[in-house]
């Protein structure tokens, strides 16, 4: 599954402490919500129930945006990101 952290990740994370956390957090996360988008992004190309096709929409641009938080966007260019994402053409990202 994309964006599933191993356990080896995991330990890292939980042995960090004080200012090695945040920035550990914020890459394992990120590759997680990547791998949410990977899989989102699926269903959109292959997917023909309507409703999951919704949601898989929805979860592309929340955690994309999750992902422009984490990376510090904020004011204009943070508005911009979520345009971007919101009516992005998520199915045909990589091919």
């Amino acid at each position: 599954m994309p964006g599933l952290v191993t356990p080896s990740q995991l330990s890292e994370l939980r042995g960090a402490t004080g200012a090695e956390f945040d920035p550990l957090f914020v890459k394992w996360m990120t590759f997680h919500h990547a791998g949410a988008v990977a899989m989102a992004d699926q269903e959109l190309k292959q997917g023909s129930d309507i409703r999951l096709r919704i949601m898989a929409h929805a979860i592309c641009h929340e955690q994309q945006g999750e992902i422009a938080l984490m990376h510090r966007a904020s004011g204009v260019s943070a508005v911009l990101l979520a345009l971007q994402n919101m009516f992005g053409d998520h199915v045909n990202v990589g091919q």
